[in-house]
């Protein structure tokens, strides 16, 4: 719905406020408590129309927004070394042409909300399509400025500053006019210089106001200040940075629930995060996994992960080795490798690269098809000592040596957290060979991930299969095994048309990021 037909609506429900509170007091003569009715009746009618008119006045409010999918189950996972996002191919609009891999790139960016806090406390933000009343002109003024770094950072944020607070543009000052017209279409630059979309509904009346939240207000207020600010001769950019961006860490908030670092799951088939303390520069972190084939033996372990160029590990196990389960989680089970054999093409030509590991490290495995339940009393296990596989182990020894429990209970709770909360209610099956998929990665990891003889291209390998890993649990209905989420074309990201936002939106700054570097 359009701002004018949301104005026209709330415009007329103030009307009909005025000519009932107008109309003469027949009603009256019904006594008393049809009176009262009656002045309920019409407050509720002003109440509702001041409420519609209030939400005009916040185009970029977490109501509106279209958040990506969040992926806590990632939170504790270690993704490598980053490269620089800015080495990939680029489009006319400063697009990145996204590649495998782990991406980092520093980019100019701009406080899209008034009257909050410029940092976020330590926690993270959510990412999302820009939407509302301004966001066609906010993208336009973001996704054009890369092709105009002639443009002060600036004069880009003075220009925002107005557009949000409703200031026609012939009142802001002669650069931010400028760079208007170079960022924004003719028709664009009439809409906001006059026309219908920077015309600002009429002041809240004290009462609207005292109920609607204190951070509210501050962001009213603020516009209102910001908007009589630039109008009068002489007001300088700190002057309407004193007004709009507030120092310090804000205040905590039980909305303010999401962690630093927390990654979301982008459609078009990346994961993206974001970090920043200062409005005018957002460190984004962007990470594609290739897509990985996966084979199972008849218990349900994994016994190859593939990418696309061959490179692989397979495992085999020592079923002679009773695995090992825990009373806490009876369906997970610690499985011995009998071998582990790392496969990579040879970067630098000739013979593919290969390195085996024999009778080293466990994987956890989910009992998804009931056949590794009846195992009778337990009398060896496995456990690494030395690096040596031993079948004698205490459960005792296997805890303290080879595997963090508390942390298996954290990843599995997080991992069925994320999944209960995606588009569809998930299977046992999914949430099994989510954990599955994690505890082969984890497991294969171990065997090599201390020892000081580890080869890079062996690093290098588990990298890409642990993004490819990311990327399988983010496919909910095949989870990387069956599928084709895309047409096999990289992804495009354009910095512009995604938004940061806090999860505590009342208090902290909206965050519009472009495609110049800071």
């Amino acid at each position: 719905m359009t701002f004018a037909r949301d104005f026209i609506r709330a415009a007329a429900m103030l009307v009909a406020a005025t000519a009932i509170i107008a109309a003469p007091p027949a009603a009256a003569q019904l006594g008393g408590a049809l009176n009262k009715a009656k002045k309920r009746a019409e407050q509720e009618v002003k109440d509702a129309a001041e409420t519609a008119v209030a939400k005009t006045l916040f185009p970029l409010e977490m109501e509106n927004a279209e958040f990506r999918q969040q992926s806590p189950h990632l939170d504790a996972w270690d993704f490598g070394a980053s490269g620089d996002m800015a080495s990939l191919a680029r489009t006319a609009a400063g697009g990145f042409k996204l590649e495998p891999g782990l991406w980092e790139f520093n980019a100019q960016s701009y406080c899209l909300k008034m009257g909050t806090h410029e940092r976020t406390g330590g926690r993270g933000y959510l990412t999302g399509a820009l939407t509302g009343k301004y966001a066609p002109y906010v993208t336009s003024i973001l996704q054009n400025s890369y092709a105009h770094p002639d443009i002060e950072q600036r004069d880009i944020q003075v220009l925002l500053w107005g557009v949000l607070s409703g200031l026609e543009l012939k009142h802001v000052v002669q650069k931010s006019q400028t760079a208007a017209r170079a960022l924004l279409s003719p028709e664009q630059y009439l809409a906001l210089d006059g026309g219908a979309a920077s015309w600002v509904p009429p002041e809240l009346s004290s009462r609207a106001l005292r109920k609607m939240p204190r951070s509210a207000q501050r962001a009213l207020n603020a516009r209102d200040r910001l908007r009589s600010a630039a109008r009068r001769p002489g007001t300088t950019y700190e002057d309407l940075e004193q007004i709009a961006v507030l120092g310090g860490d804000p205040p905590r908030s039980a909305d303010d629930s999401v962690p630093g670092g927390r990654w979301s799951w982008h459609p078009d088939g990346y994961h993206i995060r974001y970090f920043s303390d200062s409005y005018r520069e957002t460190r984004i972190q962007i990470m594609v996994g290739e897509k990985v084939s996966v084979a199972r033996d008849e218990l349900g372990r994994v016994v190859e992960m593939m990418l696309p160029d061959g490179a692989y590990i397979r495992a085999s196990y020592r079923d002679d080795v009773e695995p090992y389960r825990l009373k806490k989680f009876p369906k997970l089970a610690a499985y011995a490798f009998a071998s582990v054999e790392y496969g990579a093409p040879n970067p630098a030509g000739g013979a593919f690269l290969t390195q085996r590991y024999v009778d080293q490290g466990f994987t956890w495995v989910t009992d998804r098809i009931g056949k590794r339940t009846e195992t009778g009393k337990l009398k060896r296990y496995a456990a690494l000592e030395n690096s040596a596989l031993r079948t004698d182990a205490s459960p005792l020894v296997l805890a303290q040596r080879t595997f963090d429990f508390s942390g298996a209970r954290d990843r599995a709770e997080s991992v069925r957290s994320h999944y209960d909360e995606a588009v569809r209610p998930i299977s046992d099956a999914d949430f099994d060979r989510a954990m599955d998929l994690d505890h082969y990665g984890e497991g294969a990891r171990t065997i090599t991930g201390d020892t000081g003889d580890r080869l890079d291209w062996i690093a290098a390998t588990h990298e890409r299969l642990i993004r490819a890993l990311a990327r399988a649990t983010e496919m909910i209905d095949g989870l990387g095994e069956s599928g084709d989420d895309s047409d096999g074309a990289a992804p495009l990201f354009d910095p512009s048309v995604e938004v940061g936002y806090p999860a505590d939106t009342a208090h902290v700054q909206t965050r519009g990021t472009t495609a110049r570097s800071f």
